[in-house]
């Protein structure tokens, strides 16, 4: 490390020591509300889905789901002549438990990236933005595709993280397997297949978007004005595709170039995410996707290490995925969505 770097460096761990109190970030320490805090907030501001997603510190490692949003509805009348008023909880509590698991996040920084970035006035920002913007992208991976907790986890044979977490889509098929279609009651893939296109059970994305919301969804949450559609992204380029095909006119065409620009499937604002499955369809509000961490067990270490010629940090947060309310979320199965290739077959 260059001597301009060692000074630098010094004073990124000098500003640290000071904001959490501690003498030596070199030993893992716990950060300060405050830091812990602007360090959540800095990693939602590193990804536009993790801003929309609910962020939200929870004092035990253990417990019952907050059930923020809105649940059931809650208005009505009573005859007051015979029975009291009573209350109703503005939010869904089903007894679904949350437990936030120890997820690791280490990195580390070589001495030449380090000093190629010593000449930047932006120093300490640009190290902590490295790092945060992996962070923010790990735990978007997770919500999507972690299937399990395990003690030791193994990134070559779960490159998507897997092992790390139970995300999203697992709490839904564990716990609401009734709102996912293509899984049997027992939550195990079924034979059920959903083909998009002339020939298949659904003509159009719209038409098994439409089937999803109308018999997923309870109710009254059909006709919030919050749900949106994620796809995956070979879903969304398929639909491009289908729309602009040469056979239509061009007046048909030019109107479907605007619609499509506007990313409404069904009625419902589209988006695709990082890491979502590429087959993949939900619909929900992005207020129904939480991720809840343990206040006071965010910690931090950072280690010079001249052996490796590198700087290592060391971060550990406890982290649990929640979906508030499952009546609030419809998703059909990655795997069971069938599209045609080129020679016209059902892939």
């Amino acid at each position: 490390m260059k001597t301009e770097t060692r000074k630098k460096f010094t004073r990124l761990k000098d500003t640290v020591a000071l904001a959490n109190d501690v003498d030596n970030v070199s030993e893992k320490f716990s950060l300060v509300p405050a830091v812990e805090q602007r360090l959540i907030e800095k990693m939602g501001e590193s990804s536009d889905f993790l801003q929309k997603v609910n962020m939200v510190g929870v004092t035990e490692q253990k417990g019952q789901k907050l059930g923020l949003g809105v649940g059931l509805p809650i208005s009505g009348r009573t005859d007051t002549n015979t029975t009291d008023r009573e209350t109703a909880f503005v939010g869904e509590l089903s007894g679904d438990e949350y437990e936030c698991k120890q997820t690791n996040t280490d990195t580390h920084l070589s001495y030449n990236v380090l000093d190629a970035w010593a000449g930047l006035d932006s120093f300490e920002a640009k190290y902590r933005a490295q790092v945060m913007k992996r962070t923010a992208l790990d735990r978007i991976m997770i919500g999507w595709n972690g299937t399990s907790a395990a003690t030791t986890t193994d990134r070559t044979a779960n490159p998507l993280l897997q092992d790390v977490n139970i995300g999203w889509l697992e709490k839904v098929r564990r716990n609401a397997v009734g709102r996912f279609m293509g899984y049997a009651s027992d939550g195990t893939p079924n034979a059920e297949e959903y083909k998009i296109g002339e020939g298949g059970n659904f003509q159009t994305l719209d038409a098994l978007a439409f089937d999803v919301m109308s018999n997923l969804l309870d109710p009254w949450h059909v006709g919030s004005d919050d749900l949106v559609l994620i796809i995956g992204r070979e879903l969304w380029v398929n639909h491009g595709l289908t729309l602009y095909n040469d056979n239509r006119p061009a007046t048909e065409r030019n109107a479907l170039q605007i619609w499509f620009a506007q990313q409404a499937i069904a009625g419902l604002p589209t988006v695709t995410v990082p890491f979502f499955p590429a087959r993949g369809m939900v619909i929900t509000s992005y207020d129904n996707l939480s991720i809840y961490y343990q206040t006071g067990a965010v910690r931090r270490a950072i280690i010079d290490n001249p052996k490796r010629d590198r700087v290592e940090e060391y971060l550990s947060s406890n982290d649990a995925y929640v979906v508030e309310d499952y009546g609030k979320l419809g998703a059909v199965r990655h795997g069971a969505i069938k599209l045609k290739n080129a020679a016209g077959e059902w892939v």
